[in-house]
């Protein structure tokens, strides 16, 4: 009798730290097709997404035409579109239970988004 093992892909949805921050930052390069002049674009990393022990994309904070809170996700187009749903999701629900600043005052946001992608040097 043959048996085929297999494998499971695990995906897991966490908080940015510091650390991650060099592969956001490749990420980010490779979504945008034209050269990055707004570095706010980059935003408040805040959740990221891990396959297979690789971070596939991450979920950042920014602020939208109408100078409102919005998220955008990066992603290095591994994802299907169940894992991107599924992401979505998790987003959403997060923010939900955020009450710090810069999830509810875009001038906040907008300040330390400055000021991290002046420590990024991006």
């Amino acid at each position: 009798m043959e048996s085929k093992a297999v494998t499971q892909e695990k995906t897991i949805f966490r908080e940015v730290y510091v650390f991650d921050m060099e592969i956001l930052q490749n990420i980010f390069i490779k979504n945008i097709r034209e050269k990055a002049e707004d570095k706010m674009l980059f935003g408040m990393p805040f959740l990221l997404c891990e396959k297979e022990n690789e971070i596939n994309s991450f979920a950042s904070l920014v602020l939208d035409e109408n100078n409102e809170i919005a998220f955008k996700i990066y992603d290095n187009r591994s994802l299907t579109n169940e894992d991107k749903a599924a992401f979505t999701e998790f987003i959403k629900n997060f923010l939900t239970k955020k009450r710090s600043a810069n999830f509810n005052n875009a001038e906040q946001l907008k300040k330390s988004t400055e000021h991290f992608i002046h420590y990024l040097n991006l």
